[in-house]
């Protein structure tokens, strides 16, 4: 791994990227409002599948700390074996790759959508591919210190855009309270699980942390912090638009428009606008670099730098190929089509490798029992 990517990362830039990879999903298509029928109960489903994404967050940094100093692509093959081990790498490969295209299809979408009608997406693709690459070779100490302060500027657009609509909130449209039952409930938390199960790229992260013992402290930090901003997005949403809020195509854009404070303040796209451009960056540099990291050890490459372009133009390839539209890419994080290879890369996958790795533990130590 050293003479791959020799770098290393604080807790407080490891939390930066988690929180910041995250964000991309409230701030464009905010899946748990525009593709479930959990309307103004969504808040609840958030709750919900935040304290579910906690104990699986600890599982996987348990699962990393089994292994120290080594990626999921990497352990993988020690605990299945050369063969398997590199097949199930390669889904954590493409699953990286994929979320890297799903990340900048949606944001050039949004950039289509909302101010540039008439500009080819492929060029909001290009640009920000392009800007990605450059970010992912120059390695993760790099990404990770232009994560820090991404990550307060992104932190104060949000708060600022969830506290000037203040004036035009009607709370009494939270009312009533899981008026449709659990049903849609249920639906809005797997969908919201969907978003935290994107944390499987932090095994990749973990092995150049300056303090691996932090991991598991710092997830939940994460996490916490994470719930609570989508709490209050969501909440902020169903106190603005009431029962239309499922219709809203960027639910953060239209609350961006609506905003008029003194008179002198008003229709300040421009949070969203930057808030999305930098999460987008964030996310999409996270998951080219893992992919490349990922490339260079299951082929057993001496360089990972060469990899940054021809990885960058697959990516722009998938985006425009796996999703044809935004509506399209925003359908993808719905449970209908949270699909196989989401299933495998972020549930399955990882509860095989912490059985078999458990298994193989003890067998180990009855072994030296019995030796």
């Amino acid at each position: 791994m050293a003479r791959l990517e020799g770098g290393k990362i604080s807790s407080g830039q490891f939390l930066a990227l988690l929180v910041l990879s995250r964000m991309l999903a409230a701030l464009i298509d905010a899946p748990t409002l525009t593709v479930t029928s959990v309307e103004h109960d969504a808040w609840i489903s958030i709750i919900l599948s935040t304290l579910l994404a906690i104990p699986w967050g600890l599982i996987l940094v348990r699962l990393s700390t089994m292994f120290p100093g080594m990626t999921i692509i990497e352990y993988s093959q020690v605990i299945l074996g050369p063969w398997l081990g590199r097949i199930v790498g390669l889904v954590f490969i493409v699953f990286f790759l994929h979320q890297s295209a799903y990340s900048v299809r949606i944001a050039s979408a949004a950039y289509v959508t909302t101010i540039m009608p008439e500009t080819p997406i492929i060029v909001f693709v290009s640009i920000l591919t392009y800007l990605s690459a450059n970010a992912a070779r120059s390695g993760i100490e790099v990404l990770a210190r232009a994560s820090t302060v991404s990550f307060f500027v992104t932190l104060v657009m949000l708060v600022l855009l969830l506290i000037l609509p203040m004036n035009v909130m009607d709370f009494t449209n939270l009312l009533p309270i899981m008026a449709r039952g659990w049903q849609p409930v249920q639906e809005g938390m797997l969908s919201s699980f969907a978003i935290y199960g994107e944390l499987i790229v932090m095994t990749m992260l973990i092995p150049h942390l300056n303090r691996p013992q932090d991991a598991g402290r710092f997830v939940v930090y994460a996490l916490l912090l994470t719930g609570f901003l989508f709490t209050w997005f969501t909440t902020a949403i169903a106190a603005v638009f009431g029962p239309i809020m499922s219709t809203l195509i960027m639910p953060a854009f239209s609350l961006g428009r609506l905003i008029q404070f003194a008179l002198a303040i008003e229709r300040v796209e421009v949070i969203p606008l930057v808030g999305w451009t930098i999460s987008t960056g964030v996310k999409q540099s996270l998951f080219m670099w893992a992919a490349m990291l990922g490339i260079a050890q299951w082929f057993n490459l001496a360089e990972l730098r060469a990899l940054a372009y021809p990885v960058g133009a697959l990516i722009a390839a998938l985006s425009t190929w796996l999703f044809k539209s935004i509506f399209d890419a925003a359908d993808f994080s719905s449970v209908k089509r949270f699909g196989i290879l989401s299933i495998l890369a972020n549930i399955g996958l990882p509860v095989f490798l912490y059985t078999m790795a458990v298994v193989r533990r003890a067998v180990k130590q009855a072994l030296g029992k019995e030796g």
